[in-house]
């Protein structure tokens, strides 16, 4: 039975929704918290001190309250109006906590040791956080790399703070190339279990999430969680660049994407108003696309042009990137949809478009290279089993996409499928190229 909230739902009653999403403020839904928690105190040793973090409204406090009358709670939270809402929902359970106002990715840590933490740390993109905020962070935490989210800070901490860590948290730190440092951190700490929740379980945002539950009794077990009830799918398989809970990671013999080709960007213009338009206007206007319209093999009908004059461009705004006319006027080129997610959608263009940022153009390294194969091995069954394994988010990223396993030779009958687009005879060429890799054959 869920408890009385109310005094949760007045404190987010309160924030705009680009305030929550600036802040990180998604209340984890009662029956995660129940769940987690039954789990994560089982077999705690007696008077635990159990701590939150991030404990926003007070939700997993209350929860391990109920589940281990003995323990000593700990919250922490940066918003008063949070710290306010915990008290209240603690007393309506007759629970009672010590809340902190603090930052606890300050220094010194406010936080004290503990037992164990249960939480659901902010999920805020970096590009979301103050400039002074970022800087600061990515100067003192060492899995804060590159576009890494403020939730890695908080799980670097949490780690440092106590030996058993029950969290919930995006799935996306198991495998963007930006969490790499994030994803050494957990392995180092010892065998952890991870479970997926449904992709609807928080209302309102956009992300997958997964459970992390790390310390004494973890043994690299993988499942899902649902309102059901656990389920173990099997054990975790950790690969050199990304996690699954969905069994072993396949894996393709041969040398890298990026070994062949180059990859880019389209234009980033930053004004889509002023140099995007649907007629041709201007001298300079030159037909785009964007990633909607990346069809399995082709591109849809030009419905866009772009004014490219990369010199208004950056003289408007520095941090664009306009290119050079040179990566998109040529005689053919591939166009990557920037949104694919766990299935590449790419096509081949004849027609010289200037794609724009949703996209990205490969360009081949030397002469000799077929982008008709290139495109038929990216959109073969053996590389989107590949790719999706590792791969679940919607974005694509060049880093990721250019490690995409590809045979030195075969070739020729993968581009001749390409070209008739014929996807039964595309997949048999292309198992044959990656089996002869495999046994070394030419």
């Amino acid at each position: 039975m869920q408890p009385d909230l109310r005094a949760g739902e007045h404190w987010l009653a309160k924030r705009s929704p680009d305030e929550r999403k600036r802040l990180g403020q998604w209340p984890t839904p009662w029956w995660v918290v129940r769940a987690v928690t039954e789990r994560a105190v089982a077999d705690l040793g007696s008077a635990p001190v159990i701590l939150d973090p991030a404990c926003g409204d007070g939700r997993f406090l209350l929860a391990a309250g109920k589940l281990r009358p003995d323990a000593v709670l700990v919250g922490v939270d940066v918003d008063p109006d949070a710290i306010e809402a915990a008290h209240a929902n603690l007393a309506a359970a007759g629970l009672r906590a010590e809340l902190r106002l603090a930052d606890a990715l300050a220094e010194p840590s406010p936080l004290p040791a503990a037992d164990l933490v249960l939480s659901n740390p902010p999920f805020v993109r970096p590009q979301h956080l103050p400039v002074a905020q970022r800087t600061d962070l990515w100067a003192r935490f060492t899995v804060a790399s590159d576009k890494a989210d403020l939730y890695a800070c908080f799980v670097e901490r949490i780690f440092a703070t106590a030996p058993r860590r029950a969290l919930v948290l995006p799935d996306t730190w198991l495998h963007l190339n930006s969490f790499a440092a994030l994803r050494a951190l957990v392995a180092n700490a010892g065998p952890c279990d991870l479970y997926s929740l449904p992709s609807n379980a928080f209302v309102g945002a956009r992300v997958l999430t997964v459970v992390l539950l790390s310390g004494a009794g973890a043994a690299d077990r993988a499942g899902s969680l649902a309102e059901t009830g656990w389920t173990e799918t099997g054990p975790l398989a950790r690969g050199e660049h990304a996690w699954s809970l969905d069994g072993a990671l396949p894996e393709l013999p041969g040398a890298r994407l990026d070994s062949f080709v180059s990859l880019h960007m389209g234009v980033v213009c930053g004004d889509y108003p002023r140099y995007v338009h649907p007629e041709r206007e201007h001298p300079l206007d030159q037909p785009t696309c964007r990633g909607r319209d990346v069809e399995r093999w082709q591109l849809g009908p030009v419905r866009e042009y772009v004014r490219y004059e990369p010199t208004d461009m950056l003289a408007r705004k520095p941090y664009v990137a306009p290119k050079h006319a040179g990566i998109f006027a040529v005689p053919q080129k591939i166009v990557l949809a920037g949104t694919s997610g766990r299935s590449l959608r790419a096509a081949m263009d004849e027609e010289q478009r200037f794609p724009l940022d949703s996209c990205y153009v490969l360009l081949p390294k030397t002469p000799e290279v077929d982008l008709w194969a290139v495109l038929g091995f990216l959109l073969s069954d053996r590389v989107s089993a590949w790719y999706g394994a590792r791969h679940r988010a919607a974005r694509v990223k060049a880093v990721e996409v250019a490690r995409v396993p590809i045979p030195s030779s075969g070739w020729g009958p993968v581009a001749d499928a390409a070209r008739a687009q014929d996807d039964a005879r595309l997949n048999e060429a292309v198992d044959r190229a990656y089996a002869r890799e495999l046994h070394g054959t030419r």
